[in-house]
């Protein structure tokens, strides 16, 4: 019997050996390029128990394009010396492969606290920079570092931005300093991210402006300045540059954009706190004919130049405005002519609302919006915006599950109001969604459109569970039989605030 389970194990073993190299012979067969491909999905750990394997694999390890330093952060890093032999194999696994080109350099690290110690602290930040130094010898073209508790006053290596090779480069390093290369510093970046870092001053505008020809996307969040003055006016000029994000820069007072090949541009630019007073020390000038999306949050500023944009098509506005404001608003909007996607959210609404003067936006085929309710001052105002919307096609109105105004205010206009206007807007509507306030007026301009939109495919409306009786009624001013009508009952538009939905 003993035999037998010899013979059964030797058989076992062979079995697996044939397999083994069967798959060796598969992996040996492949293109090189091929078998990168699929190893650029493994982080490094286990990129290295690969390299293990084989001559073959080892090769394949040491010349693999894309490189994923991530995963270090496990408790049994916590102590130096364990930390020091991770370091020692980075830096021997770059030594190694020295020769080979890096196409992507992903790497993230948590850089540990040592309390007390801090020269061990130091240490680590200098093998930070040692070894991203040394992946920049590689000519990598594609780097991705993000640092966690790194601190503040130390500079990034030099050789980052200086590097001829690099065409992307994200850096997510909070209270990392910047210093800009000089104007003379040409670079061949075409995708340039920063997040959480400082800035020595303004020049790396003025480098990007002046020095980067091929940059084509350039995105900057929660960017201060170290020596930030009281009045900061940053220019970003570009004959190259297609996208543009700037989010949470406090210290800018002036802002030009200029691009011709710019189709995006997305923007959150706050001022502090909500003031009364406008914002007459800011200014926005964009200068983008081709610009195809804008998405622009935060503050309103006086007089806004935003240009020509006859190639918009979709924009999303999502202003702060102050209360003296409003005129601004519109004239923000009318710079939207062209746009066929419009968002608005509330604050934007409301001061367009009293702004009086409506802006034409005839190319809006879909258009969400957010208002306090239907109340009664406002649905003039809404009418007259709908008005100029011959082509909408799609119709999002949010409004505040509870409103703390007199019903009184809400019940002023039935829907014999909204036939008098005859309004082009509602011939050409597919789909809808409607969430009421109290009262009687957004039930009335649901009725509305039920009974006069000829093209319309589905409607939904959300309303309070005191509203239920009158969605009965509703269902009866369906114009044709093939309408989706869909009642979604919202329980915080009711006195029980709580955060059900049923829909019926």
């Amino acid at each position: 019997m003993e035999d037998g389970r010899k013979r059964k194990l030797l058989a076992t073993a062979s079995c697996q050996g044939l397999a083994s190299d069967c798959l060796m012979d598969r992996l040996s067969e492949l293109p090189e390029e091929v078998a990168h491909h699929i190893l650029s999905f493994l982080e490094i750990k286990d990129l290295t128990c690969f390299g293990c394997v084989s001559k073959r694999c080892r090769k394949l390890y040491l010349s693999t394009p894309s490189l994923k330093f991530d995963g270090f952060f496990s408790k049994q890093l916590q102590r130096y010396d364990e930390r020091l032999r991770l370091w020692s194999y980075l830096d021997n696994y770059l030594f190694h492969r020295w020769v080979s080109r890096i196409q992507r350099f992903h790497f993230h690290w948590v850089l540990h606290s040592y309390g007390s110690q801090q020269i061990l602290q130091e240490d680590e930040k200098f093998r930070l920079d040692k070894f991203i130094c040394n992946a920049i010898k590689c000519n990598v073209e594609v780097l991705d570092i993000k640092i966690k508790s790194w601190g503040s006053g130390a500079p990034l290596p030099t050789c980052v931005l200086h590097s001829g090779s690099l065409k992307s480069l994200s850096v997510y390093i909070y209270g990392r300093i910047i210093k800009a290369p000089s104007l003379a510093s040409f670079s061949n970046l075409e995708c340039l991210k920063l997040e959480g870092t400082v800035l020595v001053d303004d020049g790396l505008f003025n480098w990007i402006s002046c020095s980067c020809k091929c940059i084509k996307e350039l995105s900057l969040k929660s960017v201060s300045m170290y020596n930030a003055t009281s009045s900061c006016n940053v220019t970003i000029e570009s004959s190259s540059l297609e996208s543009l994000c700037i989010e949470r820069l406090s210290f800018i007072h002036h802002l030009y954009i200029a691009g011709e090949k710019l189709e995006q541009i997305i923007i959150d630019w706050r001022f502090g706190f909500r003031s009364d007073k406008p914002h007459t020390d800011k200014s926005l000038g964009i200068c983008a004919p081709n610009l195809n999306s804008l998405n622009w949050r935060g503050s309103l500023m006086n007089q806004p130049n935003l240009g020509r944009l006859e190639c918009l098509e979709e924009a999303s506005i999502c202003l702060l405005p102050s209360v003296d404001e409003f005129v601004y608003v519109s004239e923000v909007l009318s710079c939207l002519s062209s746009a066929k996607v419009l968002t608005l959210n509330k604050e934007t609404t409301m001061a367009l609302f009293k702004g009086g003067s409506m802006p034409l936006l005839e190319n809006v085929w879909y258009l969400c919006i957010h208002i306090e309710g239907f109340l009664d001052f406002q649905v003039p105002a809404m009418a007259s915006l709908l008005g100029g919307m011959s082509k909408l096609n799609t119709l999002i109105i949010k409004s505040d599950s509870f409103f703390r105004g007199p019903k009184a205010e809400c019940c002023g206009f039935n829907i014999g109001y909204w036939k008098l206007q005859n309004a082009a807007f509602i011939y050409q509507l597919k789909e809808v969604t409607v969430e009421l306030s109290h009262g009687s007026n957004g039930i009335e301009f649901d009725r509305y459109i039920l009974d006069h939109a000829q093209n319309l495919n589905k409607m939904t409306i959300v309303h309070s569970p005191q509203q239920s009786s009158a969605m009965s009624e509703l269902k009866k001013s369906k114009m044709a039989s093939n309408i989706t009508l869909v009642f979604q009952e919202d329980q915080e538009r009711g006195p029980q605030n709580r955060t059900r939905r049923r829909v019926v």
